[in-house]
């Protein structure tokens, strides 16, 4: 067990003048002590009381490049003694260069700060660009904490009705969701249904199509159960699409730059027509983007859209930008090759535990990023389908605070990068088998 003397005291502190003690109300649970990190490198922390932990959040997905990167700290270094404030740089253009080289829909590029910026102007762009107002989306699937990025109309009731509202105790999004505060109009703003089905995107764009600005999805859904695409799910959604004259945005906040530089689009050969960023783009600086075809994004050129913030574009974000894609271009994208490697690893030595122990839990997602579930039928295709198995958060996060209990840092899900080692996996799986015990 380790010692977090130092932790609850800071903790206590924190409470007096942070809300519940942390920035993050989705970290927030009863009894929780945070982890208050002194210093990190490589694929490890150390918090406040001097424990060493393997770290596989990586600041919830950032952190590609690991902790304390040396490329990365020379380069802010030397950008902070140039030009630290907000001003128009060259480095701009740059970093969106470094984007449009490698990702298929990137014809343009515009920077935010966040996730659910980037979101939210790919969403205004689709309906300055089709003069239509509906987004489609789908359960399970997160898209930032903006009002409007939450919930829809569900099955065409009169009604907006947030999906998770309507599945019960077991559904921990709905607990994180469906809170008060939110401005009830805002639900009108989409519709959802489930993911993996086509026949029910096919039936909701024959009924609304001339309604619908665009159909919005994780192209993996990492945010919920980890739900991989079947074969012919993306193909046919680009083709129902374009069948109905409506948009396709991809959410690759999570799969971008981390399932390759060509993110989910160049995976699966399925080309978006906007996409947005966000995450491992900027190595664990905050930095979003949100990118498209020309004939798309030219709405913002003339006014008809707009995208603002005083921190787009800032000097240091953009320098973060070029920096992390220029390191995973390495050696012909060597660290996406050691990540695949020890993501594979991991997840099939995880698997074998699981099935010695007798625990129906699986693994769901991609090399990069792993999400735990339970599920007693061995694959998961969307929410619905997770919870009709049962397959509740809760018990993965029980696996987590095991793992916790033993130095490995995993919120439900292990993210792998690229200062991960062979070592990281022995170690884990180890610790992991001693969990399982007590699972």
């Amino acid at each position: 067990m380790t010692d977090k003397g130092a932790n609850k005291r800071h903790f206590e502190r924190a409470r007096q003048v942070v809300p519940g003690g942390m920035q993050v109300t989705f970290r927030n649970s009863q009894g929780h002590v945070p982890h208050y990190i002194a210093r990190a490198k490589g694929s490890r922390l150390w918090d406040m009381d001097g424990n060493e932990y393997i770290d596989y959040i990586l600041g919830g997905g950032p952190n590609i490049l690991g902790h304390g990167n040396t490329a990365m700290r020379e380069a802010l270094k030397h950008q902070i003694d140039e030009l630290y404030g907000r001003e128009t740089t060259a480095l701009e253009a740059r970093a969106a260069e470094k984007i449009s080289h490698h990702v298929p829909c990137a014809d343009w590029v515009r920077f935010a700060c966040s996730g659910a910026e980037a979101i939210a102007y790919a969403w205004r762009i689709a309906r300055a660009h089709t003069g239509r107002n509906m987004i489609v989306r789908f359960a399970g699937h997160y898209h930032g904490n903006l009002d409007f990025e939450y919930g829809g109309v569900v099955d065409d009731t009169a009604y907006p009705v947030p999906r998770e509202d309507r599945q019960g105790e077991g559904n921990l999004l709905s607990r994180m969701f469906c809170t008060s505060g939110r401005a009830k109009h805002a639900y009108r703003d989409s519709f959802m249904i489930e993911w993996n089905d086509l026949d029910a995107l096919r039936s909701l764009l024959q009924k609304h199509a001339s309604e619908i600005a665009a159909v919005c999805m994780e192209p993996v859904n990492i945010a919920s159960y980890g739900c991989y695409p079947q074969p012919d799910y993306l193909p046919g959604v680009r083709k129902l699409c374009d069948e109905f004259k409506v948009l396709l945005i991809f959410d690759e906040i999570v799969t971008g730059f981390r399932m390759g530089l060509g993110g989910a689009q160049a995976h699966f050969g399925v080309i978006p027509d906007i996409t947005a960023f966000g995450k491992a783009l900027g190595g664990g600086i905050p930095v979003s983007a949100f990118c498209g075809k020309r004939a798309i994004m030219d709405t913002l050129i003339d006014g008809k859209a707009i995208t603002v913030g005083s921190y787009n574009g800032h000097p240091l974000s953009m320098t973060a930008v070029v920096t992390t894609i220029e390191e995973l271009e390495k050696n012909e994208a060597a660290a996406f090759r050691n990540i695949d490697r020890l993501g594979s690893r991991l997840a099939e030595g995880l698997r074998d535990l699981f099935k010695r122990h007798g625990l129906p839990i699986i693994l769901q997602g991609f090399p990069g990023a792993w999400k735990l579930c339970w599920s007693p039928e061995g694959v998961i295709l969307n929410q619905a389908d997770g919870l009709r198995q049962g397959s509740g958060m809760e018990k993965a996060f029980t696996f987590g605070a095991l793992l916790e209990q033993r130095q490995v840092l995993a919120w439900g899900a292990f993210m792998i990068g690229a200062a991960h080692t062979d070592v990281d996996i022995d170690l884990t799986l180890a610790r992991a088998d001693d969990a399982c015990g007590d699972m």
